[in-house]
């Protein structure tokens, strides 16, 4: 067999691999919980990753230059999403809070999301101030992480409450898209943490990660760089299997 013939019988076998797999975009969204599920796979990864980076360090948060430390060492520019309280489990967005003092340019993406929150007429973006259940904020930083592209979230827990911001910086490393197999045991872990829709979650997750993707009743098929994720759900939406072919 000629170099020639084996290449094209290569790219005919990956053809016919790819066959019933196309790239998918994000539905639209209409309420507080599917929003999340856009983007709670990824901003768990990321944040799973910059926990990597800052380690056991202690945070320490500079109003003035805008930043957020841990260490002495790594520091990083934020924009502050809003906080949770612990006394009554309530969250006050950033764009709510006047006594705090907190900088305008801070706090252009908690205005963003009111914004949107407007548009969309959902409630969570748009109520400065109510009472929330469990990861409550975990979900407004993921959410905000995947909207914004930052490279993190963090929930810096000051001992009566949480304060929420997003982190960008060049310092932290993206999420490589080509490494499929973090997927594996991240999407686990992150169902097993959060309350939401597995499977609206997980095909989220493969978009954003540049999969190509196949749908069937109860199946969503991922293929990227000729490596296979299949993942099976109940008739609830709930993951009983996943697998890969890396």
């Amino acid at each position: 067999m000629s170099l020639f013939d084996k290449l094209f019988k290569s790219d005919k076998e990956n053809k016919t691999k790819e066959q019933g797999f196309d790239k998918l975009s994000k539905k639209d969204w209409t309420s507080f919980n599917e929003l999340f599920e856009h983007h709670a796979a990824l901003s768990f990864e990321k944040q799973l990753l910059f926990g990597e980076v800052i380690g056991d360090n202690s945070w320490q948060f500079d109003m003035n230059t805008g930043t957020i430390s841990f260490g002495s060492e790594l520091s990083f520019p934020v924009q502050v999403i809003g906080s949770l309280s612990f006394n009554d489990s309530s969250w006050m967005w950033g764009w709510a809070n006047a006594q705090s003092g907190i900088p305008n340019d801070l706090l252009l993406q908690s205005h963003q999301l009111k914004t949107l929150g407007e548009d969309k007429q959902v409630e969570e973006l748009i109520d400065p101030h109510f009472t929330v259940d469990q990861n409550f904020e975990h979900k407004v930083g993921m959410i905000a992480c995947g909207l914004f592209n930052a490279k993190s979230y963090y929930c810096a827990n000051y001992g009566q409450g949480t304060l929420v911001v997003t982190i960008e910086s060049d310092d932290i490393a993206p999420i490589d898209r080509d490494r499929v197999e973090p997927i594996m045991t991240k999407f686990p872990q992150l169902i097993s943490s959060m309350e939401l829709n597995h499977k609206n979650a997980f095909i989220n997750y493969l978009i954003d990660r540049s999969f190509k993707i196949k749908l069937t009743e109860n199946k969503v098929e991922g293929l990227r760089l000729g490596k296979l994720i299949e993942a099976d759900f109940d008739t609830q939406d709930r993951l009983t299997n996943l697998n890969g072919n890396l």
